[in-house]
């Protein structure tokens, strides 16, 4: 029997579920978990991202009854030592084991105090990279496991394009890069065509999005943050009726919920969603500069948590957007100068200062 993808919880709270999905009627109805205090493996911290690596040995190597030993009670309680013994054989008969780790990305979990660790991988005997992600605990247990064979992504027209418009970081200090790049384990956005080149962008203190146990917006670092125009043009449209989600508890509404489209020419659209309600200060017709406040960072549309995405695409809405690398200038990337770059998932970025104008060269005295 070919082994098939194994997901041993109903579902992954990884990026591309906390931005991309609504919740569900019964979702809905519960309140983000409390925040777990203490812990050995604070989020992301060296002790997490260690212990994740640590499972995925488990598993990869296929050991079935250490990897099921660090499941959590609801993990436990969904599988057993005979199930996963069973699954570890047909790994290694199918797949094999790890020959090469092509990349991996450590993020924390929007809603919950967790660590999310994906990897990407050559396996001895599968033809396809496989991809694994995983769900931690402050406790080092697994709350969440999937993994299945992922094709890199194919080409598109738009993979060799160069931007026209010079984008600056639509924000100030800070940001965890939360989606962004090309490859899956950086983005779940690059296995989807028109949407591949979408970035999401957070801010964390101590490796955590918010305060608390996370159940209010307004304990989100991110919200209510300054959003700025990346480069100058016109705003072309703007929708700011859309009331914030509760953490959690996304909307069955406008997927993007309150945002701001600029027009930069050359068929260059910068697109900013899920702002928060009534914080837009530009109307359509606007010209803007490039560092203008157009708003504030919020949790509106289907949105877990609040959050900043940012889309640059080759259209106004008509005929259907495509989304086009986003190559920004005169940035820092995890400490190191970006002069032009494509900001990729787990990099911390933030505006390199302006580089301040030369001094005027004093005029020589008359002879």
């Amino acid at each position: 029997m070919k082994l098939r993808q194994q997901v041993l919880v109903a579902m992954l709270l990884f990026p591309a579920v906390v931005f991309a999905q609504a919740a569900s009627p019964a979702q809905k109805k519960e309140a983000p978990a409390s925040a777990v205090s203490g812990g050995s493996y604070p989020v992301m911290s060296a002790a997490a991202k260690n212990r994740a690596r640590q499972l995925f040995g488990y598993f990869e190597s296929g050991q079935s009854v250490a990897l099921y030993a660090a499941f959590g009670p609801q993990m436990k309680k969904n599988s057993s030592t005979a199930k996963m013994a069973t699954v570890a054989k047909q790994i290694g008969s199918e797949w094999g084991h790890e020959e090469k780790m092509l990349g991996e990305n450590f993020a924390p979990d929007m809603v919950l105090a967790n660590t999310v660790y994906s990897r990407y991988s050559q396996f001895s005997k599968s033809k396809d990279p496989i991809f694994t992600a995983m769900v931690l605990d402050q406790q080092g247990q697994i709350t969440v496991f999937q993994f299945q064979p992922v094709p890199p992504a194919t080409g598109n027209r738009f993979v060799d394009y160069k931007d026209t418009a010079k984008l600056r970081l639509p924000f100030t200090g800070d940001w965890f890069v939360y989606q962004g790049g090309r490859l899956v384990y950086q983005n779940p956005n690059a296995l989807r065509d028109a949407e591949r080149f979408a970035m999401a962008f957070t801010v964390l203190k101590d490796g955590r999005p918010f305060s608390g146990d996370g159940s209010k917006n307004e304990q989100f670092y991110c919200y209510g943050q300054p959003v700025l125009a990346p480069a100058d043009g016109t705003v072309v449209q703007v929708t700011d009726t859309y009331a914030d989600s509760v953490p959690g508890r996304p909307e069955d509404v406008l997927p993007s919920g309150n945002r701001v489209l600029i027009a930069h020419g050359n068929q260059e659209f910068s697109l900013l969603t899920h702002l928060k309600q009534n914080s837009i200060k530009v109307k359509q017709g606007a010209k803007v500069k490039q560092g203008d406040i157009v708003g504030e960072c919020g949790n509106s549309g289907i949105s877990a948590a609040p959050h900043l995405e940012y889309r640059l695409q080759n259209s106004k809405g008509v005929p259907l957007p495509q989304t086009l690398p986003a190559q920004f200038v005169d940035y820092v990337a995890d400490g190191v100068p970006v002069a032009v770059g494509e900001p990729v998932g787990g990099q911390t970025v933030h505006n390199a200062a302006a580089a301040a104008a030369p001094a005027a060269t004093p005029a020589a005295e008359p002879k």
